[in-house]
């Protein structure tokens, strides 16, 4: 759950300084590059989380 937190933080973040760049280049990149971050975080805690209950469901047919 924290991988989400601080996907949604990220996200939220670069939104931010991309909205507040005022047409500076540089500050949207950095924006719009710490967004994309947020959103590639948010993706692998989903994965993450999906392999984790897959693992925990193979150890219980094994009988771990």
């Amino acid at each position: 759950m924290r991988g989400f937190a601080a996907s949604l933080a990220l996200m939220a973040i670069g939104i931010a300084l991309a909205a507040a760049a005022g047409g500076r280049e540089a500050l949207t990149a950095v924006g719009v590059a710490v967004a994309g971050t947020g959103a590639v975080v948010g993706v692998a805690s989903a994965f993450w989380i999906i392999g984790r209950s897959e693992d925990r469901e193979r150890d219980g047919r094994e009988g771990r």
